[in-house]
Parts: structure tokens; C-alpha cells; sequence
């Protein structure tokens, strides 16, 4: 399965070079461009990859910005559920009863006054 999915690597990987290349052949003339600070006279193909890249940059800051959120607000959360987690144990190895034996709960069960059910004798 693994020459498999490099074979489809190598091929994509070849196929965009065939699609470069093919691109700027066909794309060589020079086209001027008058941008705010300034003009260029490139060739077409590298004006639309210069645009690509920087719509890319500008993506990925914008997702970059939202994933560090998500990261910092999931990191909260984990915490969050850390702390409720060990809130948790300790309440699980808390006594039932008090320790010295006279707990409110144990001796409220087995009192006869209280209404418990106990042995009178």
C-alpha cells in the first residue's frame, strides 16, 4: 500500500510540472502592471503566481490567527477537565463516615430513636 500512495505522490508531483511548465510557456509575454507603489513589466505567468502566492500567504494567516485560537481554547478546556478530573478522585476516596466511627450517617442508620432499623436488645 505504500508504493501505492508514493506512486500517486510521484505522479501528482509530475503532473503540476507538466501544468507549470506548460503554463508559462504558454504565458511568456510581458504584461505590465501598476500596483500603488509602483509598476512591472514581468512576464504573465509570474504576475498570476505572484498573485497566488500572495492570496496563499494571506489565507493562511487568517487560518493561522483562527487555529491559534482554537489551540489557546482547547488548551483551556483540557485543563478545565484536568482539574474537574482530579476534583473527582478526591471525591471518590473520600470516607463514607466520619473517622473516628461516630458519623452522623452511620449512627442515624442503626439508632432506634431515630427511626432506624437497628437492634434493640
Amino acid at each position: 500500500m505504500l508504493w501505492l500512495r508514493r506512486l500517486v505522490g510521484i505522479a501528482f508531483f509530475v503532473a503540476v510540472l507538466v501544468f507549470g511548465w506548460t503554463f508559462a510557456t504558454r504565458n511568456a509575454e510581458r504584461v505590465h502592471v501598476d500596483y500603488l507603489i509602483g509598476t512591472l513589466d514581468e512576464p504573465a505567468w509570474a504576475v498570476v503566481l505572484a498573485g497566488a502566492m500572495l492570496g496563499a500567504a494571506a489565507t493562511a494567516l487568517v487560518l493561522g490567527f483562527q487555529v491559534a485560537r482554537l489551540a489557546l481554547t482547547a488548551r483551556r478546556y483540557r485543563k478545565l477537565a484536568s482539574s474537574l478530573e482530579e476534583e473527582v478522585h478526591q471525591l471518590r476516596n473520600l470516607p463514607l463516615s466520619a473517622p473516628d466511627g461516630s458519623g452522623a450517617r452511620g449512627a442515624a442508620a442503626s439508632s432506634p430513636e431515630s427511626g432506624g432499623i437497628g437492634r434493640s436488645g
